[in-house]
């Protein structure tokens, strides 16, 4: 089976914090032309926190508009209750996409998470994918959690943001002795070819935006059994991934869409997420000098 390339895509906003579709469109059209399998609006590099409801129902119906069915569309509905995750889902029902995404509620809450999850298979009306990310969450579940959850039908992946390599390799291991069908996502992109070197199914990750031909390519270069390959791209989008980031991760949000909004694609690096003085003109020299170097992969 070909790896799957899935991209936990920014959202581009113009300078007054509106929804900017045009570079919406642009980046989607670009994740298509270098043949993405997915794409995931609302992930943590998404800022599904920083948007209201509405928002996030018209960025979802556009970007139904815009891919019809050309690649698959994940919508996440994360929120800082599990009620509210409920009504969000609800709230979707009505888009023609073709997957939720969950991240049980962590920090602000003390409920059972596993039993969370579980409610939103219950309730939901198509796939689902568990974004596992212990950083974001502070919940790290045992490998008879996952068994629990990877038992429902409705759960289709998880995107394993945990960096945690035992977790990998055990998870791999139960799938395959217990016959489970759930599919596995690398989400770190300095771990991507490791995992899909041992067995991982895809990538889902939060450079996709910007990097999603280097992506592909590393992907590809596992299915072609060129680990040589692999390993130079992964280095290379490490690369990218302090240049654009910073080594101190000091531009996360607003470095990937400055790069974005400098390739023409997007019209503004704003965002919610991050203070915009950070974007320092230091920085922009070194995003700027990232992209004249890797001006080929990134295309």
């Amino acid at each position: 089976m070909s790896k799957k390339v899935i991209s936990a895509t920014v959202t581009p906003l113009l300078e007054n914090g509106k929804l900017d579709k045009t570079g919406l469109k642009n980046i989607l059209e670009r994740n298509i032309r270098h043949g993405l399998d997915g794409v995931f609006l609302f992930g943590s590099m998404g800022e599904w926190g920083s948007f209201s409801n509405a928002f996030k129902e018209e960025a979802l119906e556009f970007a139904c508009s815009c891919i019809d069915h050309r690649m698959e569309l994940l919508a996440g509905i994360n929120a800082t209750s599990l009620p509210l995750s409920l009504e969000i889902m609800k709230s979707y029902r009505k888009y023609d996409f073709d997957a939720y995404v969950f991240m049980p509620p962590g920090k602000s809450s003390a409920l059972d998470p596993v039993k969370s999850v579980l409610a939103v298979l219950d309730a939901a009306d198509r796939p689902v994918y568990l974004y596992h990310c212990p950083p974001a969450n502070g919940i790290n579940l045992t490998l008879g959690q996952f068994e629990t959850m990877m038992k429902h039908p409705n759960l289709k992946g998880i995107k394993n943001s945990s960096s945690n390599m035992w977790l990998r390799r055990e998870l791999l291991l139960m799938r395959a002795e217990k016959g489970y069908k759930t599919l596995f996502f690398e989400g770190q992109e300095w771990a991507a070819d490791e995992a899909l070197i041992a067995g991982y199914d895809g990538m889902i990750c939060g450079m996709g935006a910007l990097c999603s031909k280097m992506m592909r390519k590393l992907a590809d270069s596992i299915d072609h059994d060129d680990i040589t390959g692999a390993v130079a791209v992964e280095n290379n989008m490490i690369r990218v991934f302090h240049g654009v980031y910073g080594i101190d991760l000091a531009n996360v949000w607003n470095g990937q869409k400055y790069a974005l909004m400098k390739l023409g694609l997007i019209a503004s690096p704003f965002t919610y997420a991050q203070e915009m003085s950070s974007l320092t003109d230091e920085a922009k020299k070194r995003v700027e000098k990232c992209l004249d170097e890797f001006k080929t992969e990134l295309d």
